[in-house]
């Protein structure tokens, strides 16, 4: 019996492998380098787009996974920041302080085994790549001396969560909001001068209006603050600037379908941060931009779908102050038990030096992160409890895929219900023009006895200090076919005051960004539009806060000239043609090297003016808006002598920075403002971490930009990529991604994308197979088993 076993089992195997057959995988190259991923199978694609992310982005991805788990050093040695006085080294113990590649390992074993299996895919198709080509890796592997070490589905969560973690909120400043360090300046607040009286919030240009929600749903969200303790904050924050997305539905476009733009606003990148590819496998054909190293698509479109996102900054971190005692080292006080803490010994290696030696202690809540978050010897430990490290059983990329699988508006809307981190604003349509709105993340329920809702560190004693749950998919902000029939988001703010669920981010305080005004401006020109015409507000280059300054300015001149100081009149005297031109921040057009100049800054330390429309850009649009409007009603209307103080000041800062940025002639101001933009670089692998070029010989001078405002919808700087989608027929759609798809010095793909950036034009982004050929390809056949 054991002969005849034995003589079967190879055959059992033989038998079984005769009907295996490798999967064909093709990746066909269109000629600005981006990847076409055709397989049979979602595995099969997603094997493929590991493989091109390698060959493309080989050496960025694996230089970046090094930072999030604390292994710069080894990389680079002790090097410092370029603006803080920080170094690799204490970069690296905070990473393995904070635990993103620890948790990112726990929670890549607790995904389902679908989501596992697309992972293990995508990963061996890196590794097949690095693998193949060991010999011919980018040449910066050998330079830094950096190995192409095996990928892992935990790699692939860490290198998603390293770019999340820029847009998101991370709890170290809740000590000092709990210790009041700003109390100076709530005093300076409060000294308001007699007469002036607060603005109530800027709630019009919300994106959620209370008459495109139901009365139903508005109580189910108030029932659910009430049991949780919850009440609105009206504690004024700004959000990170990161995007502006819009969509215009059926009913306004000329084709019935939707029309959706995004425009993520981080600067551009020498490689770009972002990488752009398109997939397709047996439950989907997506495109779009995500980070190379993870198979997550950040923003995107399907033959059905399609998406843009800008950054929410909703608060998903808390700070807790632990109990604990010398006689229990190691060891915390919770729900009246000591409770030791996980305790790990972490050795950093140096290039160049000794090992650097590092204790990192975790309690259920978080790590103990003290030394990172601003303590006081009286504050004691501080243990940080953050999405996603403390959410190890779920991930984005689940609500990812979901996402890329979705047959319509609303399919992808319940998909959203998987998007962790970072917290984000997400504008969508589809094919049948139905459009909508998210603010999504994983929203923390804190403590029904913290007040402050998570923005002060909380003292941790027991379980009812902690957070209660995450808020329900179905409670958190949206929108469906709103009335007015488009969404946009620019940073703005999200939802009226009447939402009463507190996520620490924009709702219930701020109002417009410079952005969001200007396309709520344009949005509302038409009654219909082209997707064509929705397309070209991308190009937008007007700022309406430096135009309505210009506008205020020549009002008070016309009064009375004599209410502006000398300087003011100058500027005023080279900015009207410019505003009459139409006030663009073209370097193309004359006047705008003043107008980038005018001064901005809307903070009370600078104006209290800030005190009556709240500070920032959110304030200054408000201030603006309403000032322009009461001229508008009333073209006699007088502006307040501290109004007019404010106008004096920026045009008068606009000259004298003119003056002294560039010379006596005014003659020559806009040539040398063109020539200032060239002079400017991008540095090789410069990091969002703060650390500068690895190799300065391959930094690239910025191009002949045309748009440098980044209060512009069309600023160039920061455009990391450019979709624009008229869903009626994805094949027409086009984007951008610069300054190209490869990091290599030696491959054309590098700048493939370097012309059209110039140039302010978009590419060529099909969908269907025959269109991407119809472009002109070359060919990579892979298999997959």
């Amino acid at each position: 019996m054991a002969k005849s076993t034995a003589v079967l089992f190879p055959l059992f195997i033989v038998a079984i492998c005769a009907t295996c057959r490798a999967e064909p995988v093709e990746i066909l190259r269109d000629p600005w380098g981006v990847p076409h991923v055709f397989a049979a199978t979602d595995a099969g694609a997603m094997y493929g787009l590991g493989y091109a992310t390698a060959e493309d982005r080989g050496f960025q991805m694996t230089y970046s996974l090094r930072i999030i788990q604390g292994r710069l050093s080894e990389v680079v040695g002790e090097v410092r920041k370029l603006r803080r006085d920080e170094t690799s080294i204490d970069h690296d113990k905070k990473m393995r302080t904070f635990g993103f590649h620890r948790a990112a390992q726990q929670t890549a074993e607790n995904l389902d085994a679908g989501t596992k299996a697309l992972l293990d895919a995508y990963c061996r198709g890196v590794n097949d790549y690095f693998a193949e080509h060991s010999g011919d890796l980018n040449p910066m592997f050998a330079e830094v001396g950096l190995e192409a070490e095996q990928w892992t589905p935990a790699d692939c969560l860490a290198s998603w969560w390293h770019i999340a973690q820029f847009f998101a909120t991370d709890g170290t400043r809740d000590l000092m909001a709990s210790r009041g360090m700003n109390r100076r300046a709530r005093e300076l607040f409060m000294q308001v001068p007699e007469g002036l009286k607060q603005m109530p919030p800027d709630e019009t240009p919300a994106v959620v209006q209370r008459s495109d929600v139901t009365d139903e749903w508005v109580e189910q969200v108030n029932r659910y603050a009430q049991e949780h303790g919850m009440t609105s904050s009206g504690e004024a924050q700004e959000g990170p600037k990161f995007s502006h997305a819009w969509v215009v539905g059926g009913d306004m476009t000329t084709t019935g379908s939707s029309v959706l733009v995004s425009d993520p606003q981080t600067p551009v990148r020498n490689p770009s941060l972002f990488y752009e590819w398109h997939i397709v496998g047996d439950t989907f054909n997506a495109r779009g931009i995500g980070v190379p190293g993870s198979p997550i698509i950040l923003i995107g479109f399907t033959d059905r779908v399609a998406w843009g996102m800008t950054a929410l900054g909703a608060d998903q971190a808390d700070l807790f102050l632990l109990e604990t005692d010398e006689e229990h080292p190691d060891a915390y006080r919770f729900d009246g038990e000591w409770r030791d803490m996980q305790v790990y010994h972490e050795s950093i290696a140096v290039k160049g030096a000794q090992p650097v030696e590092l204790l990192v202690r975790e309690t259920h809540l978080g790590p103990v992160a003290t030394q990172y978050c601003f303590a006081q010897p009286r504050d004691g430990e501080v243990a940080l409890k953050r999405i996603p490290i403390c959410e190890t059983d779920r991930d984005t990329i689940q609500g990812a895929i979901a996402m890329m699988r979705a047959g319509d508006a609303t399919e992808f809307d319940d998909a959203l219900a998987g998007w962790r981190f970072p917290s984000a604003n997400v504008v969508f349509g589809d094919r049948d023009g139905d459009i909508g709105y998210r603010a999504l993340g994983a929203m923390p329920s804190r403590s029904r006895d913290d007040p402050s809702h998570g923005r002060h560190a909380r003292a941790a004693r027991s379980s009812s200090d902690d957070w209660q749950e995450i808020v329900p998919h179905a409670l958190q902000s949206h929108v469906m076919n709103p009335a007015a029939g488009f969404l946009y988001s620019g940073n703005h703010r999200t939802t009226g005051s009447w939402y009463s669920i507190p996520i620490g981010a924009m709702t219930g305080t701020g109002g417009d960004t410079v952005r969001s005004w200007r396309l709520r401006e344009r949005l509302q020109e038409r009654e219909k539009f082209t997707p064509g015409q929705v397309k070209a507000i991308h190009f937008e280059s007007t700022n309406p806060a430096r135009r309505d300054i210009v506008a205020l300015g020549l009002h008070i001149e016309q009064q009375d000239a004599d209410a502006l100081s000398l300087e003011a009149q100058l500027a005023l005297a080279l900015l009207k043609p410019w505003y009459e031109q139409g006030a663009s921040s073209s370097l193309k057009k004359e006047g705008s090297a003043v107008a980038l100049e005018l001064n901005t800054f809307f903070r009370f330390v600078s104006t209290h003016l800030a005190q009556v429309y709240g500070g920032g850009e959110s304030g200054l649009a408000y201030f603006l808006k309403t000032a322009t409007g009461q001229i508008a009603d009333n073209p006699e209307h007088q502006l307040s002598e501290l109004e007019v103080d404010f106008i004096d000041q920026s045009l008068a800062t606009a000259w004298l920075n003119c003056l002294e940025r560039y010379g006596d002639d005014p003659t020559t101001w806009q040539d040398q403002a063109r020539r200032a933009v060239t002079e400017q670089r991008l540095g090789y692998y410069e990091s969002l971490d703060g650390f500068g070029s690895l190799a300065p010989e391959h930094d690239l001078r910025l191009p002949a930009l045309e748009i440098t405002d980044g209060g512009t919808i069309a600023c160039q700087t920061a455009q990391s990529y450019t979709q624009w989608v008229p869903m009626d027929d994805p094949d027409q759609a086009e984007s951008i991604l610069p300054i190209g798809q490869s990091e290599r010095i030696d491959n054309r793909l590098r700048t493939s994308t370097l012309d059209l950036w110039t140039e302010r034009k978009l590419h060529p982004a099909p969908l269907s197979r025959d269109k991407v050929e119809a472009l002109g390809v070359t060919r990579q056949k892979l298999e997959f088993e």
